[in-house]
């Protein structure tokens, strides 16, 4: 599992929406409270084998909350590092960054955040945490033939983009994980022009609802779940979804896509 969110109350939902009793790896890619408050959900009555955390320990406040969730837990913390490579069952994944800490350019933490290039039935996913545009750029430099099928967008969509990063990865498919009305404006238009021009099929979770990502590299798909009762529809998975994103997901009702 790849951060919680910021509703330990959603995430759990979801979770048991999921059916998941067993959670081999939590994977924080920063400290921001958005991407850890939901921690107490995932750990509350499941069997967690490990957290896993970044570079910098940052912000301190959400750094002691974390530590003191997993001692309570008795979950151990372990620091991921670069170029680790990782496989639980059919799921196999490397971390490609953060290779160094980036300061004087946007945020640190952001700028830090793990990022992960997984893969599971030949479909790869390349998952950026709140990546900024100095380190997309400072990872491009590192993996410059990097391509997924798969983008989890960097940092909720916000217009600090690095274009070559998002032209490289030539996804099929691009993920916004964001909240409804949000202060911030993310998605910021101009990424959205930026995605859709490279053919990336794109969906985001306060106008699509809950995604999941299903079938594999030849047949990809994505399962939706609009918040509005209107526009769902009684469908189940056509098989076990490969991710998803959600902040409280019910895996029967759904509108089907596929072909991506």
């Amino acid at each position: 599992m790849v951060d919680t969110g910021p509703d330990p109350r959603a995430v759990d939902r979801c979770l048991r929406d999921l059916g998941v009793r067993r959670v081999p790896l939590i994977l924080l890619t920063h400290f921001h409270a958005d991407h850890v408050e939901g921690l107490p959900g995932v750990l509350r009555g499941r069997h967690v084998g490990e957290i896993e955390v970044g570079l910098v320990p940052e912000p301190r406040g959400e750094v002691r909350r974390v530590e003191r969730w997993a001692r309570a837990a008795g979950v151990p913390v372990t620091r991921a590092a670069i170029g680790e490579q990782r496989r639980i069952g059919d799921l196999s994944w490397r971390v490609l960054w953060p290779a160094r800490v980036i300061r004087g350019e946007g945020s640190v933490p952001n700028n830090a955040s793990l990022v992960v290039l997984a893969e599971r039935a030949g479909v790869r996913m390349l998952l950026t945490g709140d990546l900024e545009t100095a380190a997309q750029r400072a990872l491009l430099q590192q993996e410059p033939t990097l391509r997924a099928d798969v983008l989890k967008v960097p940092h909720h969509g916000s217009a600090f983009q690095d274009p070559r990063l998002t032209w490289t990865v030539q996804p099929r498919l691009a993920l916004i994980p964001v909240g409804r009305d949000n202060p911030y404006g993310h998605p910021a238009p101009s990424t959205l022009v930026l995605l859709r021009a490279t053919g990336a099929r794109v969906l985001r979770t306060d106008t699509d609802g809950e995604i999941a990502v299903v079938g594999s590299a030849g047949r990809l798909g994505v399962v939706t779940r609009s918040t509005s009762k209107r526009r769902a529809r009684r469908r189940r998975f056509p098989g076990p979804p490969i991710t998803v994103a959600a902040e409280g997901c019910r895996t029967v009702p759904g509108t089907w896509n596929a072909g991506f």
